[in-house]
């Protein structure tokens, strides 16, 4: 009988065992797997994200510069009002606040989509810098836009 027993208490200790360590590795795990599918969704979108500036324009003495940046990535490029955007001489450049935080007031930049509703692959955004102090001739200038992915774009231009 006391064998019985014995076998009976060790059954209900590894019962208890058992869904003690399912019941604080189960979650663990699942957390866990949450987190792997949320950064790998993230990482997915940087992949198939990208953009390239193909044309800048601007004159000297002027105080505005029109970039065109065009989604060459696989995924439509949303928020393009969280686009950071750079610009200035080469070695004083800085980061630009979208018009829309400083009212209207140089020096901002706004983007526009030229040939669709969203900044789907294929179209181009066309982003306006107005600056504060007039674009000086004989000066090299760079611009650089970093997508809401971390995706970077960066171009130099002499006037």
């Amino acid at each position: 009988m006391d064998k019985v027993l014995i076998t009976v208490l060790l059954v209900v200790a590894s019962l208890l065992a058992s869904s003690i360590v399912v019941n604080t590795v189960l979650p663990s795990v699942q957390r866990a797997g949450g987190d792997v599918a949320a950064v790998s969704a993230r990482v997915s979108d940087r992949i198939r994200s990208d953009v390239r500036i193909v044309e800048t324009a601007a004159v000297s003495g002027g105080t505005e510069v029109q970039i065109w940046a065009k989604n060459v990535g696989a995924v439509t490029i949303a928020n393009p009002d969280r686009l950071d955007v750079f610009f200035g001489p080469v070695g004083d450049f800085q980061r630009i606040p979208p018009c829309a935080q400083t009212g209207g007031e140089p020096t901002c930049w706004e983007a526009a989509i030229e040939n669709d509703t969203k900044w789907t692959p294929y179209a181009t955004a066309r982003i306006t810098i107005r600056t504060a102090s007039p674009l000086q001739a004989g000066n090299d200038y760079v611009v650089t836009v970093v997508l809401p992915t971390g995706v970077i774009a960066s171009t130099v231009f002499s006037l």
